[in-house]
């Protein structure tokens, strides 16, 4: 270890930075982490490879980012390892249009910013809108979109992004640092993963490109929380209000300028903006086409008919995985699904009971759920939303829960139910998620649980049945303080998409008064327990409140979490340049098609 470098170098910058090197230094933590970490905090390239190369570290690095995919595993078709998308390709020459196949957008919301909800929608408005916080190459954010550069004050309760310059918005105004307050305003006031983080005026402009964000305490990965990886944190005009939709006011300093919008076949057509920062598009034009259905999205792709998919299953892309002129792309992903338990309502219903909840998560065959959805593609969960190779995990925090039908049989008994529970399982037309409820409906049969399964088009699923007490919802009137979304399913499935890190998940889907709290989880030590996790700036802050956070959520069971799965996407052979996130993104800015 070369000790005059290191501390050169821990010169530069602040505690929280040198806390994240010293762990890194005495073999706390891998390299893989170390450059994850450093990133969110804003440190460049070059100085992270200043450090590593100080230490000279040969730390083992661990397995590949989640969910990426081997491409010796995969089929036969060529496989884009799990980055971004970056592709080797030889560039097509520029021009022409480019089809898309998307998952058909949520009809309660619509292209509204703020308040979208499914990856069809995201696709679609991150053409115009940008984030903050971008996307790099190995699938973690980077200095690629609107902020050029980010650090936190010495206790991580400030935070500064200098902005781009000379970025303009589509009718040809300047981007400036108001843009960027007025947008976290809105935010807060949305609740748009920043509630109890934020408050409203909280950000100041000392000048036309530089915004500090002062936060409510302490917080360490703010960075994702304005990055791609928060879908709803897309920078909006200063003057946009709450529930403006992109094809009411056609706006945006990105790469692509939305022509057209049919909401009925959720069909969008962009073409290249020639004044976007980053240089005119490769593409003239592109169109992305909703499908309400995997698998006609997969024919289509397989015939075609478009020359991208923005998401299949293993189960019903078999053709696509077996077809040697098909790119897979398959970027990191945390993705999961959640069975969640409304433990409110109705009052004194069996759902509101930890018991009957903890006997579901006793019933479930985890590991035929990853053999028979994904081949094998995804891993056995544990009842709480933190992935595996998070360097916060907590490996010894809870035992993997089994299969024990008559463990599950007698907590039926202890809560009151010797003969069995009865209720609909509700979920929505989107991927495997249909076959996942026949499954659990199985699994739960033999210990005397039994579910109806009923299959929603997944366009008004989130409305009908996950929270309908939200403001989009359709019962807002049934939402109020510690049931936001009030009247949602008694129990269903619905789809999480990929997060560097878990905060989305254990605040806007679990914390009391929580956007997307279907279950209607309410419980103030598992709230404090969250504080906790999010003010904490150091590694091992971090682990001790996760540890503490997967112990109490495998307890009560507002939600079962049995597996994380690979996210899959992909595009014909002749298309090069594209980058995915999994959360449905698909950057197009670089693309071109022979």
């Amino acid at each position: 270890m070369d000790h005059k470098k290191l501390d050169a170098h821990r010169r530069q910058v602040g505690e929280i930075e040198n806390d994240l090197i010293d762990a890194y230094a005495s073999n706390r933590i891998n390299r893989r982490d170390f450059v994850r970490r450093g990133t969110i905090l804003g440190l460049s390239a070059p100085f992270i490879g200043g450090i590593v190369a100080a230490c000279s570290s040969d730390d083992d690095e661990g397995s590949t980012d989640a969910g990426s995919t081997d491409s010796g595993s995969t089929d036969s078709g060529s496989t884009d390892s799990g980055d971004s998308g970056g592709s080797d390709e030889t560039p097509a020459p520029a021009g022409g249009d480019l089809v898309a196949a998307i998952q058909q957008g949520d009809a309660n919301s619509g292209l509204d910013p703020l308040n979208m909800l499914d990856l069809g929608t995201y696709c679609v408005l991150s053409q115009s809108f940008e984030y903050l916080v971008g996307l790099g190459p190995d699938g973690n954010v980077a200095a690629s979109a609107l902020a050029t550069s980010w650090s936190p004050n010495a206790d991580g309760t400030q935070w500064t992004f200098n902005l781009r310059e000379g970025v303009t918005w589509q009718d040809g105004s300047p981007f400036t640092s108001a843009d960027v307050a007025a947008t976290i305003d809105r935010m807060v006031v949305a609740g748009a993963g920043l509630a109890g983080i934020v408050s409203e005026g909280a950000v100041d402009t000392p000048d036309d490109y530089t915004a500090v964000i002062n936060l409510d305490k302490a917080n360490g990965n703010l960075p994702i929380l304005v990055s791609i990886f928060n879908p709803q944190s897309l920078v909006t005009p200063a003057d946009y209000s709450d529930g403006t939709t992109l094809d009411a006011r056609p706006a945006g300093t990105g790469a692509w300028i939305l022509d057209s919008f049919d909401a009925n076949t959720f069909k969008a057509v962009f073409s290249a903006n020639p004044n976007w920062w980053g240089g005119t598009p490769k593409l003239d034009t592109i169109t992305l086409q909703g499908f309400e259905s995997a698998g006609t999205a997969v024919a289509a792709m397989s015939a075609r008919e478009v020359d991208l998919i923005q998401q299949f299953s293993v189960v019903d892309g078999t053709s696509l995985l077996n077809d040697g002129d098909f790119v897979v792309k398959a970027p990191p992903s945390a993705n999961h699904r959640q069975l969640w338990f409304n433990t409110q309502l109705p009052a004194g219903g069996p759902w509101t009971d930890p018991r009957v909840r903890q006997a579901v998560g006793y019933c479930l065959d985890r590991e035929q759920m990853v053999a028979t959805l994904f081949e094998g593609q995804g891993l056995v969960a544990n009842d709480h939303p933190i992935y595996p190779t998070l360097p916060f995990f907590d490996a010894d925090a809870t035992p993997q829960r089994p299969r024990d039908i008559e463990m599950a049989k007698q907590l039926l008994a202890d809560a009151g139910y010797p003969d069995g529970v009865s209720d609909t399982l509700q979920v929505g037309d989107l991927g495997e998620i249909p076959d996942l409820a026949a499954i659990v409906q199985q699994n739960c049969a033999e210990a005397g649980i039994n579910l109806e399964v009923n299959v929603t088009p997944n366009s008004d699923f989130y409305g009908e049945f996950w929270c309908t007490g939200a403001s989009w919802g359709a019962q807002p009137e049934t939402g109020g303080p510690g049931v936001p979304c009030g009247a949602s399913a008694g129990i269903g499935i619905v789809d999480y998409g990929h997060r560097p890190v878990p905060d989305i998940y254990l605040t806007r889907a679990l914390q009391t008064d929580g956007d997307w709290n279907s279950s209607n989880y309410a419980d103030a030590d598992y709230d404090a327990m969250v504080v906790a996790y999010q003010g904490a700036v150091d590694v091992e802050g971090q682990k001790a409140a996760i540890g503490q956070i997967q112990q109490k959520l495998h307890a009560d069971g507002p939600a079962m979490y049995p597996y994380f799965y690979n996210y899959l996407g992909g595009h014909d052979s002749s298309v090069s340049g594209v980058e995915v996130t999994a959360l449905g993104h698909i950057q197009l800015q670089n693309a071109t098609k022979a």
